[in-house]
């Protein structure tokens, strides 16, 4: 085998690291570690085609371990401050995460997802999936009117968590029947508004 080296992403349980890699040593990697997958530019790739499939032109090679326990595991990004940092998480530790603090939320592929609903999410390894926690601290919040396809809840938002669901989901906002851009929401005066509702957009028309 050629001596080239390649950048991976090598996932861990407590985050990733770009590793410099010849072929031999991913084929090697991926041959001693049980359950662990290796994604040519997000397409799965046997050991046997790790042998001959040409790397020189990817741009992405990625190396998950699959199972954790009997559990697979997904790459998670947790927003901070600092930035966002990849963790390996099962679904049932995603879960735990919403649960255990209500403030948090899941976005999958920029869908936002609670808790109830992420063990019947059928996830794969290239769905981006970003664990954002609220803002707190006595912020101000307001009651929002979240509409989706199952129908709609109320629940109290900041602006600034208003303004990532917008961002992050895609979502629309209305403030008494008047649509309010994502970059807007920051300095609009939310404090006498009657009405705020937060809508999935219209698809195929509909």
């Amino acid at each position: 085998m050629s001596d080239k080296k390649f950048t991976v992403h090598v996932a861990y349980e407590k985050g990733h690291k770009q590793q410099l890699m010849a072929r031999e040593d991913i084929v090697e990697m991926v041959s001693t570690n049980e359950n662990t997958w290796v994604f040519v530019d997000s397409q799965m790739v046997s050991v046997e085609e790790l042998e001959t499939i040409e790397l020189n032109d990817a741009t992405e090679i990625r190396i998950n371990p699959g199972m954790v326990g009997g559990a697979e595991t997904f790459t998670v990004l947790v927003a901070s401050k600092a930035g966002d940092e990849a963790m390996l998480m099962t679904k049932q530790e995603i879960s735990d995460k919403l649960t255990s603090n209500n403030a948090n939320w899941l976005f999958v592929d920029g869908q936002m997802v609670d808790a109830a609903s992420i063990a019947n999410i059928d996830l794969d390894q290239d769905n981006v999936l970003r664990l954002v926690p609220s803002i707190v601290g006595g912020a101000e919040k307001f009651t929002v009117q979240i509409t989706d396809s199952t129908g709609h809840t109320v629940c109290e938002m900041t602006k600034e968590e208003i303004t990532t669901s917008a961002k992050e989901a895609n979502n629309w906002v209305f403030v008494d029947g008047q649509m309010v851009a994502a970059s807007a929401i920051a300095d609009t005066d939310l404090s006498q508004a009657t009405e705020i509702r937060m809508t999935r957009p219209l698809v195929g028309g509909l």
